[in-house]
């Protein structure tokens, strides 16, 4: 048996429920991922772009990198749709998450570069502004995505979840960037022995489709949890569900 019940979780009980949820229903989350991953792979496969073993041209960079925050937006999107769904006991639904993120890609895109700026910008700045950007604004696809938030009140709504728990964010976020990034380096380093390039990018790709979902569902959990400790949304959200369950057809809830 899983436990998902809706209760405040430490940075381990985190990932290991994100993991949980991840099981439910692998396929979906890995078909959603596949639907943003794979159209961006046979792009770079059919014009070059960061395949071969040539220093990229500036023009080729710049495009990797707003590609880069265009795939992390939406690949997030679609799974803390479908994240959320299983934490509240619906089933997995990659079709219905795509079409929720299609509904709200601007201000997806919005907050991404956004966010590519303050973490560009932290890293200049020796890090640790990056720690708190990461920190401070951890939500903002989650509000977009499940408040419906614009791209300003995104960042609003982040904040204001962070504030008084950034500890705990971060103690969350960085552990799950440990492991996915561990994996992805063992992956990438095992796949730089295969001599085809083109073979090379799809195995990364398929590594990529696996394994960033778990980042997602791990942030949007986190969301919860925040939720639940200083709002109450696991009261909320029971005491609606039981009035729905009692409500008498045709009786308005």
């Amino acid at each position: 048996m899983t436990d998902l019940a809706l209760r405040p979780r430490s940075p381990t009980e985190l990932v290991d429920a994100a993991f949980q949820v991840f099981r439910r229903d692998p396929i979906q989350f890995m078909v959603g991922a596949a639907a943003v991953y794979v159209p961006w792979l046979v792009v770079r496969l059919l014009f070059d772009i960061g395949v071969s073993n040539d220093l990229p041209s500036q023009q080729q960079f710049m495009t990797v990198v707003v590609a880069a925050v265009v795939v992390y937006a939406l690949v997030g999107g679609v799974v803390t749709v479908m994240a959320s769904d299983v934490y509240l006991g619906a089933p997995a639904d990659a079709v219905r998450a795509l079409r929720v993120t299609a509904a709200r890609v601007v201000p997806l895109l919005v907050t991404g570069l956004v966010m590519l700026v303050f973490f560009v910008v932290g890293a200049i700045l020796l890090l640790l502004p990056a720690l708190y950007a990461l920190a401070r604004y951890f939500a903002i696809q989650q509000a977009v995505v499940l408040e419906n938030a614009g791209s300003v009140a995104a960042f609003g709504r982040s904040s204001q979840l962070s504030h008084g728990v950034k500890r705990h964010v971060l103690n969350t976020v960085l552990l799950v960037l440990l492991i996915t990034t561990a994996i992805s380096f063992g992956v990438q380093l095992l796949s730089g022995l295969i001599p085809s390039r083109v073979l090379f990018n799809v195995v990364v790709t398929a590594m990529q489709i696996v394994v960033y979902p778990f980042f997602g569902i791990t942030q949007t959990l986190l969301y919860y949890d925040i939720r639940i400790r200083k709002e109450g949304f696991d009261v909320e959200y029971l005491a609606t569900a039981t009035s729905a369950a009692t409500a008498q057809p045709g009786e308005p809830l």
